[in-house]
């Protein structure tokens, strides 16, 4: 029981990190573009950054848990979807949802954990 505990413990830390890792480095690219250009991306931009952190972030989980591949991702997606937008309403004070972007991301966490699945456990 111990052991388990510990294997899930640590195959969390993993998911986090490689994900913070991911962020830091979008973030990074994202701050250099504005700066340089002060413009903000266009909405394909942001779905292609925001996509593949959904995309990475439902690979990451179903290949933790390997099972069920499609609804971790999307049981993933949707949580962090929404932490997100809770995050950004706390510091804003603005709730902002758009019914497309969220789709999106969605369905590419949970593609993402389809794939997680098939492929041999790394986290």
């Amino acid at each position: 029981m111990v052991k388990h505990m510990k294997q899930n413990l640590k195959s969390g830390i993993k998911i986090y990190v490689f994900l913070i890792l991911y962020l830091s480095v979008a973030i990074t690219i994202y701050t250099i573009y504005i700066n340089k250009t002060n413009h903000d991306f266009s909405l394909i931009g942001k779905l292609l950054i925001g996509g593949i952190a959904y995309l990475m972030l439902g690979f990451t989980y179903a290949n933790a848990i390997h099972k069920k591949g499609l609804f971790i991702g999307l049981f993933a997606g949707i949580i962090h979807f929404f932490l997100i937008e809770f995050i950004y309403f706390l510091c804003t004070g603005i709730f902002h949802f758009d019914v497309f972007p969220f789709i999106i991301n969605i369905l590419l966490a949970s593609v993402g954990g389809m794939l997680g699945v098939n492929i041999k456990k790394i986290f």
